[in-house]
């Protein structure tokens, strides 16, 4: 049995469909019961409710799991004692591998969310318990947000200076190879940054979706304190709209970029290029609407 955390976020979600296509048998935790029919539904052969918070919900999602696969709550400033919940529950129940879904560069000490999964990646690899780390870099979903309104208005607006790069990753990539380190052998004891095969930035993914799209397609940055608006607007907790707002001043100074070599050798193939990823978005949207 495996235990994924975090299994209802949007990351979770596709981590459990690529578990599932490689049959393997998924205990999936979820704080909100409401959520279980749905996880029951993607394919998990087990669905527990509980706490990531709570050391005791932790130690009872974990028990009779030989690997763990955690992905903490985006952002949360209690990453460190979330994480050692569940690496002490592995500790004790004799977990076979733990692998930790982090982010691309931790060593970013001045994006808290990055500084504190290096700080919990220490603790991890200090105590004992078999592990694998997983850094993907930014989505390529991240782009989903503001679909429609790219194809409505050809306004491809981001919080980032439109000339810096990104290697983003297809989240179904990164999704395929956590699935693959957790249920093959030979992958204890590593760290694996996962980036995307190529480095864009805002204004080169807008003439590609402009191609794609048939229309004019324009990048634009958005202003900090209009994006830390809209999101307050949307019921975001102040505190994460604080630190993204620290993470995109940071990308947007800096860019994000990777190499894209291990997620190529990790999923046997070329990753998914942002063409094709906006492609299959663009057949998709046009299958809904």
């Amino acid at each position: 049995m495996l235990l994924l955390t975090g299994a209802n976020g949007r990351t979770g979600r596709a981590v459990l469909s690529a578990l599932v296509d490689k049959s393997s048998d998924v205990r999936a935790l979820v704080r909100d019961p409401a959520y279980a029919d749905g996880l029951r539904a993607l394919g998990a052969a087990e669905v527990v409710i509980g706490d990531m918070a709570s050391a005791v919900d932790a130690g009872a999602a974990v028990d009779g799991c030989a690997t763990v696969i955690h992905i903490g709550p985006p952002m949360s400033p209690n990453e460190v004692d979330i994480t050692m919940n569940f690496v002490d529950a592995s500790r004790a129940s004799g977990v076979e591998q733990f692998v930790y879904y982090s982010v691309m560069h931790p060593f970013r000490r001045d994006v808290r969310h990055h500084s504190l999964k290096l700080d919990a990646t220490e603790k991890l690899v200090e105590s004992g318990v078999p592990y694998t780390v997983i850094e993907p870099a930014r989505y390529m979903q991240h782009l989903e947000l503001i679909w429609p309104k790219v194809v409505a208005t050809g306004d491809f607006a981001m919080p980032f200076d439109v000339d810096k790069k990104f290697n983003v990753a297809d989240l179904a990539d990164l999704a395929e190879a956590t699935a693959s380190v957790a249920t093959q052998p030979n992958h204890l004891y590593a760290t694996y940054e996962l980036a995307g095969p190529e480095a864009l930035s805002q204004s080169e993914m807008a003439v590609i979706c402009a191609d794609i799209l048939g229309r004019e397609v324009t990048a634009r940055e958005i202003p900090l304190d209009d994006m830390a608006a809209a999101a307050l607007a949307r019921g975001l907790d102040p505190d994460r709209v604080a630190q993204m707002r620290i993470m995109n001043s940071h990308y947007s100074e800096h860019g994000f970029l990777g190499n894209p070599n291990i997620l190529r050798w990790l999923l046997g193939r070329e990753p998914t290029t942002f063409r094709a990823y906006v492609e299959r978005l663009a057949a998709k949207s046009a299958i809904a609407s």
